[in-house]
């Protein structure tokens, strides 16, 4: 089924079986409110080398954790206390990266899910 072949990087579940939103479009606005208490500046330095680009793990971390917060501006969880209660994925976070870094990524991903969505309602 087209459903398990998508993955929806709006939605995150925590090890304690809880579903938090995430916002994997960068917002700048947001970001700028966040980095007051969250040091958000590590999360979006990129090397690039040898037409290959590195992420690291701390910044796949940040990335989901800056997409929970821009999800959820008023009602959230440390960083710490976040990376407690998630299962780190480094290919669920270099995802989360790539929507909120580069244009191309989030524009491929909007057509997929508008596809699964699609595909979805015509199997009702």
């Amino acid at each position: 089924m087209l459903e398990n072949q998508f993955n929806d990087y709006s939605k995150l579940e925590l090890n304690n079986g809880d579903i938090v939103t995430l916002e994997p479009k960068l917002n700048l606005k947001k970001l700028m409110m966040i980095n007051r208490d969250f040091n958000t500046n590590e999360f979006a330095r990129m090397s690039v080398g040898n037409e290959q680009m590195d992420i690291t793990v701390l910044q796949g971390a940040k990335a989901v954790y800056v997409a929970y917060r821009q999800a959820n501006m008023n009602d959230y969880v440390s960083f710490e206390a976040f990376i407690d209660l998630w299962d780190f994925d480094m290919e669920q976070a270099t995802m989360v990266y790539n929507l909120m870094m580069f244009k191309k990524a989030q524009d491929e991903y909007q057509k997929a899910f508008e596809k699964a969505n699609k595909e979805k309602k015509l199997q009702k």
